[in-house]
């Protein structure tokens, strides 16, 4: 086999070619979403697989089949207890091989290997792929606060496919960047035994961004939040949330004029 050739199947690993499935399923999904109803056989199952929160509240009721597999929102914060329990691990295990020598467990490095990690040696992409787990791991975190302490959800639901979706999505997300650590058997190989020596000006960069996005991020939900509450703090009905968003909306617009 020609070395072109076995280049391009090497990068076709089980993690791209899931992540390549994951896209097109969703470039399909948003195709289908443009058809006439019609035309999709089982239109009413499709859309009720797609639908999410409040777009799954109308007319005609949807029947008793489809409401059998509906989960709340307020599972929301389960994605980010796997993500932070599961990507935690993960950090920890990288942590200790990168500045420790400690090798990755292994069936860790078994199940890297299946998904696809090469061992190769090259450590220029170390310091970014630790950078990531940790703001990955600092996003859930952060995440699961907000889900448990600022978030009010409503007793909207979401389909259990995509409750799945969401559970194995914060897996698939740390191996995939775990995936990329430059292997030398069971250990991390770095240039130079280094691992800071490898901080480049993007990396710097990169760290404002995570920490204004995050801080951005963090108020719009106290916003949101705060627009469910009355001063007492009990939960407001929609139509007094949607009442109270316009009467803000208003009184901003008023200020800037």
């Amino acid at each position: 086999m020609s070395p072109w050739a076995e280049a391009e199947l090497s990068a076709l690993n089980p993690l791209r070619a899931v992540w390549l499935t994951l896209t097109a399923a969703f470039l399909l999904t948003l195709l289908l979403q443009l058809l006439p109803p019609g035309l999709l056989p089982g239109c009413a199952i499709f859309q009720d697989l797609i639908r999410y929160g409040k777009t799954k509240c109308g007319e005609p009721p949807r029947p008793a089949a489809c409401r059998a597999f509906d989960v709340p929102k307020r599972y929301f914060s389960h994605f980010y207890i796997i993500s932070v329990l599961w990507n935690g691990f993960l950090l920890w295990c990288l942590t200790q091989s990168l500045f420790l020598g400690a090798p990755f467990p292994s069936w860790l490095h078994g199940l890297l290997r299946i998904l696809g990690a090469a061992q190769f040696q090259g450590g220029e992409l170390a310091l970014s792929a630790f950078l990531v787990l940790v703001f990955l791991w600092l996003h859930s975190l952060r995440r699961l606060f907000e889900c448990l302490y600022v978030s009010v959800f409503s007793n909207v639901m979401i389909h259990v496919v995509q409750y799945c979706f969401g559970l194995v999505y914060y897996v698939l997300v740390g191996l995939t960047v775990l995936s990329q650590v430059p292997m030398d058997g069971r250990n991390a190989y770095v240039t130079g035994k280094n691992v800071l020596m490898q901080a480049r000006w993007f990396h710097i960069l990169g760290m404002m961004m995570f920490i204004w996005s995050s801080a951005h991020q963090y108020k719009c939900h106290v916003i949101l939040g705060n627009l469910r509450k009355n001063k007492a703090g009990p939960v407001l009905s929609a139509l007094h949330t949607a009442s109270q968003c316009r009467h803000e909306m208003t009184d901003q617009s008023s200020f800037y004029r």
